[in-house]
């Protein structure tokens, strides 16, 4: 007959054993390194563009996507890859300027599919796109939130976020997504004078974007978010909001 201790243990045993499983069902393929890296300003064309994920993918049903400043994909090759790693090849010249990785990874694991993007610069043009200012103010909880889109000093993207009330905050993080492009959290950092900066030129095509500001506090359980959407427009490269003041460029 089983004692109650070897059914105890059984149980136990069976129970961390379906919350691993658990765990395992739950899991996607994100990317662990870059080349070139996020943010990467480079002196001259890249041979490759490729990524390493953080778990094998099914090469099938993974992608990149090499989009210009335009937001018009650049002709690319496959190349030869296997486990955790995809690649493609430039197959035409790279002009200077922006651009943007579009990725999509299968999961070998679960078959869980992940998306998202980031940006590098090829030096020796513009290095965004944004032109002018645009902000809009939005709740976020018990909070007023001011996300403001505009160009850094070097020309590259800025997303700026301001709150009515700065007592407490630990974290601003803001969440960029598009639907071609999936959804990237960003850490923000601050910008010395009461507001938190995104500068990383992620907005370095144009088109419509959708911005949620989340704001962690101390002692508050759930987190403040505050949703955006705006649109750098393809010729002259202002951002709007919908009912946004804007200021003009320069």
């Amino acid at each position: 007959m089983l004692s109650i201790r070897h059914v105890l243990t059984v149980s136990a045993a069976t129970l961390l054993s379906l919350a691993g499983s658990v765990g395992t069902v739950s899991a996607h393929s994100y990317p662990q390194t870059m080349d070139p890296a996020p943010n990467a300003r480079l002196d001259s064309a890249p041979a490759h563009v490729g990524i390493t994920y953080d778990s094998n993918i099914v090469q099938s049903g993974t992608s990149l996507v090499l989009l210009d400043s335009t937001d018009a994909p650049v002709p690319v090759q496959p190349e030869a890859s296997s486990g955790r790693q995809s690649s493609v090849q430039p197959t035409s010249d790279l002009a200077p300027g922006p651009y943007t990785v579009a990725w999509t990874s299968l999961s070998a694991d679960d078959g869980h599919t992940a998306q998202g993007f980031y940006s590098f610069v090829l030096n020796g043009g513009p290095v965004g796109i944004i032109e002018g200012t645009a902000n809009q103010v939005e709740p976020a909880a018990d909070l007023m939130a001011t996300l403001t889109v505009t160009s850094a000093p070097d020309g590259s993207s800025l997303l700026r976020a301001d709150l009515n009330n700065t007592a407490g905050v630990e974290r601003v993080r803001i969440q960029l997504s598009r639907p071609d492009l999936g959804t990237d959290l960003l850490d923000t950092q601050p910008s010395g004078d009461g507001g938190w900066v995104l500068n990383g030129n992620e907005v370095a095509i144009p088109g419509a974007w959708h911005a949620q500001v989340i704001v962690r506090r101390t002692n508050v359980v759930d987190d403040a978010k505050g949703d955006f959407d705006f649109t750098v427009d393809t010729v002259s490269g202002a951002p709007a909001f919908a009912s946004a003041s804007a200021v003009a460029p320069h």
